[in-house]
């Protein structure tokens, strides 16, 4: 990764149709328009890294790389956006809510938004073995910086555990919920040993940033192909 190269990491939520009583129905990009970006991605030759390469800076990266993310960890990932990345050839880094795998999406529901069926541990480990890394995004998706230090430090360093244990291989990844973190909650993660963690500010990485708070850039249900391909323009435009 060259001093000036920037890696867009992109910022997904939910594959899928808004269902009756979503709040936040920019979070569901639809399938089709999901395998459209990959399709863009491919046919103009980006290629998919991993996170930790991105917080390692360990070797040169592609022309055009990217990482894709998922935040939550929702069981459409594995019906809808697994296997259209197997079909595309990209990878991708899931950050899994680390109490409700195989459960339902209970911090929304507790505000009043639709209930969504989360990743159950099968449906993990087969995506697992086909390329697919998981982190961690908390036990509960608390905002940290509302907790305790002692509070805070369970949801970080128990969701690694968990994670550990579901997938059969180090968590080295965290994503902050609600992109709510500070320089104490960022302080935590590095003591919980995680050697990559995102935040939503909206920015594509640089070799510059710091590997505990990298950015990402949002894609939404309205980012239809021109405007997908317009971000990624933005991103690469950013580096020279």
């Amino acid at each position: 990764m060259s001093a000036e190269q920037t890696i867009p990491i992109l910022l997904y939520h939910k594959i899928g149709r808004p269902p009756r009583g979503a709040r936040v129905r920019g979070q569901y990009v639809s399938p089709g328009l999901f395998r459209r970006h990959l399709a863009y991605l491919r046919d103009h030759g980006y290629q998919g890294i991993s996170l930790l390469e991105v917080a390692r800076q360990e070797r040169d990266s592609p022309p055009l790389p990217v990482v894709i993310t998922f935040d939550d960890g929702y069981r459409c990932l594995y019906e809808e956006a697994f296997p259209a990345l197997v079909e595309f050839g990209f990878g991708g880094m899931v950050f899994v809510v680390a109490g409700s795998v195989g459960g339902t999406n209970t911090w929304e529901q507790a505000v009043g938004d639709a209930a969504e069926p989360m990743l159950e541990v099968g449906q993990i480990r087969e995506m697992g073995e086909r390329g697919v890394e998981f982190g961690s995004h908390t036990v509960g998706h608390p905002r940290l910086t509302s907790l305790s230090a002692g509070a805070a430090r369970r949801e970080i360093g128990e969701s690694r555990k968990r994670m550990e244990e579901l997938v059969g291989a180090p968590c080295r990844a965290f994503a902050y919920p609600y992109g709510d973190w500070d320089a104490g909650v960022r302080e935590l993660v590095a003591e919980a040993g995680y050697e990559a963690a995102c935040t939503t500010r909206r920015a594509a990485a640089r070799r510059t940033d710091d590997p505990l708070a990298l950015p990402r850039i949002n894609i939404r249900r309205y980012n239809v192909t021109a405007r997908f391909a317009y971000k990624l323009w933005r991103a690469r435009r950013a580096g020279q």
